[in-house]
Formats: C-alpha cells, sequence, structure tokens
C-alpha cells in the first residue's frame, strides 16, 4: 500500500472512530439543544403516550357523564355533553400537532443516524478493501518468494551428478 493511501486510510478510520462513538452514545446526548416548543411537544408526548393519560380520561369522562345523566337537566353539562365534546376537541386539537412535532424532531434525528451509520457502513468497506488488498499482496510476495525457492531448488537439483545406476 503506498503513502497516499495509507494517508487516506489513517483519515478515515479517524472519521470512522468518531461516528462510530456517536453511534454508541445516548441519543439523548447527541441531540442538539432543544427549543421550549420542542421540550413542550416532547413533553405532551411522553404524557398522553402513557396508560396513565388514557385511564385518568376515560374516568373522567364516565364521572363527567354519570354526574351529568344522574342530575338531568340541572347538571353543568346535560345530555349530549356539548362541553365534554367542546373540551375533548379542543384536546385534540391541540395534542395532534404537538406528537406530529415530536415525531418530525424524531425523524430528523434518525435520519441522522442512519446517514452516520451509512458512512460507517462505506468506510468499513473501504478498510475492508484495502485489507482484502494488503493481504494480496503479502501472499503474491510469498507466492514470489516460493517460485524463487522452487527455481533454486531446480537449479540445485540440476547441478548434482546423476546417482541413478545405469542399467546394462
Amino acid at each position: 500500500m503506498d503513502t497516499k493511501s495509507r494517508r487516506q486510510l489513517t483519515v478515515l478510520r479517524k472519521q470512522s472512530k468518531k461516528e462510530h462513538e456517536e453511534l454508541l452514545a445516548d441519543p439523548a446526548d447527541c441531540e442538539q439543544e432543544k427549543t421550549f416548543g420542542q421540550r413542550m411537544a416532547d413533553a405532551i408526548t411522553g404524557g398522553i403516550a402513557t396508560w396513565t393519560f388514557i385511564l385518568i380520561q376515560t374516568a373522567i369522562i364516565i364521572g363527567w357523564t354519570t354526574y351529568n345523566i344522574a342530575i338531568k337537566k340541572t347538571g353543568f353539562d346535560p345530555y349530549p355533553f356539548v362541553l365534554l365534546n367542546l373540551f375533548l376537541s379542543f384536546q385534540a386539537a391541540y395534542t395532534a400537532p404537538a406528537i406530529m412535532m415530536s415525531q418530525k424532531r424524531q425523524n430528523i434525528n434518525d435520519s441522522r443516524r442512519a446517514e452516520m451509520e451509512s458512512n460507517v457502513n462505506v468506510k468499513t468497506d473501504l478498510e475492508l478493501y484495502a485489507l482484502h488488498e494488503k493481504i494480496d499482496a503479502m501472499k503474491d510476495i510469498e507466492i514470489a518468494e516460493l517460485k524463487n525457492s522452487i527455481r533454486e531448488l531446480m537449479e540445485e537439483l540440476r547441478k548434482m551428478p546423476s546417482t541413478v545406476p545405469k542399467s546394462a
């Protein structure tokens, strides 16, 4: 391998090592500083995507409807529960964009990691190719040395006097 190839390989190894370290690092450590909106979107998504939230919301809806049905016309939100519908629509209107913002940011992080993994794979291929070339070169040298040894042995055999008895 020539000097230029060695230098390129050294540079690739350093870059590859850095990217390997980034890939193995905790994803939270690799992220850029989040804005207030991103932190809010993550908090909302993290809170809504739990069984606790689902169970609490279910209990509130059951309690709301039970109370207003039991009280009948004097309840604060009689059947057909317009106020409850308004609250649930309000919740959905703000929850969906927050979830989408959080997913968008996560997709950006995933794309960045996928690109880094791809770069590492390309560099690994290049290093494997360089290793194959080095092994091939070593084998070529070894084969050349073996051929020289065989030639030398053949020359020595030719120079030796024949010890085979001549038949009568």
